[in-house]
């Protein structure tokens, strides 16, 4: 059986066994070196196992865990311990060590620094944006919550999810913040079409005669590109490749069209791509934690939240 030592003043062995599903992989078994005190303080249920009456692991000197993964075992025991860290975790398991951190009812605030500095070791490029919503809600990690939230925005086509790639279907990130999420993305395409709605309705205003066949083409250099009709363009591309393919806007109303048919539209549309791109910085989690009922009392939650708009 393999011995990991957690601290070298051990007053408990913890054995934790793993199973593979491959029939294939053996069983595999290992101890880890810990401390009572830690676990007690750690986890009230580690506490009751350790310190009550009725269980057998209270008197004795090795405590089995059951079934887990070792390598997340590994990871939350030096946590609560307060050991060297170990960042030596796939992806996949960070959903194992969020229901552990359930299971023994750990302070989740205690895996808030490890968490940043693993995830600053993943390889992103192999990741789907939606896998790293739940985690980094769940560990509080609002730069990265941020981060993904607007890539999801501009990149994703169509109605925003989530993934989850394990079994763990009970986790997942509250309704309302997928609806936050869809409405942020609902407001970039407001205001891409008011942007770019905004030189007909000067033509609509003019009294030249030269303006139906200008917002003809106007309208038809836009159809060219794939950004219009927007309603129709929205529902199979993302807010990203609307904007690259406005980079090539180059309409210009021809020499003989009247002064107000010869509006700018160049700079029309490159401010409109402009606006829209910076529009969306992503879903603030301090913001959303402070727009939760706190206090239990309607009316201070209520001024509690009016505060958000002075920042």
């Amino acid at each position: 059986m393999n011995v990991i030592e957690i601290v070298k003043d051990s007053d408990l062995m913890v054995e934790v066994t793993e199973r593979s599903d491959n029939p294939f992989v053996p069983t595999r078994t290992v101890s880890f070196r810990v401390s009572k005190d830690a676990l007690r303080r750690a986890s009230p249920v580690l506490r009751e196992m350790l310190a009550g009456q009725h269980w057998r692991e209270s008197f004795e000197s090795r405590l089995s865990l059951g079934e887990g993964s070792i390598t997340v075992s590994h990871v939350w025991l030096r946590i609560i311990h307060e050991a060297q860290l170990t960042y030596k975790m796939p992806f996949h398991k960070v959903w194992h060590l969020i229901q552990a951190v359930d299971y023994y009812d750990l302070n989740i605030g205690l895996f808030k620094d490890w968490f940043a500095r693993w995830y600053e070791r993943l390889d992103l490029k192999i990741r789907k944006p939606s896998e790293l919503l739940y985690p980094r809600w769940r560990f509080d990690h609002a730069c990265g919550f941020a981060r993904w939230t607007r890539t999801i925005a501009y990149a994703d086509k169509g109605h925003l999810t989530e993934s989850n790639p394990t079994g763990f279907y009970q986790y997942h990130l509250p309704a309302r913040l997928i609806q936050q999420l869809n409405a942020s993305k609902g407001r970039l395409r407001t205001v891409l079409f008011r942007g770019l709605w905004a030189p007909c309705n000067q033509l609509f205003e003019s009294k030249c005669s030269c303006k139906k066949e200008t917002l003809y083409d106007y309208q038809k250099h836009m159809h060219t590109i794939d950004v219009w009709p927007l309603e129709t363009v929205f529902v199979r591309k993302s807010i990203d490749e609307i904007l690259v393919n406005l980079e090539r806007f180059n309409y210009e109303a021809p020499m003989s069209a009247c002064g107000k048919c010869r509006q700018d539209y160049k700079a029309a549309a490159s401010n409109v791509r402009n606006t829209v791109h910076n529009y969306f910085d992503g879903l603030c989690l301090d913001c959303l934690d402070r727009s939760k009922p706190k206090t239990g009392h309607v009316d201070s939650d209520y001024w509690s939240h009016q505060d958000l708009g002075e920042h």
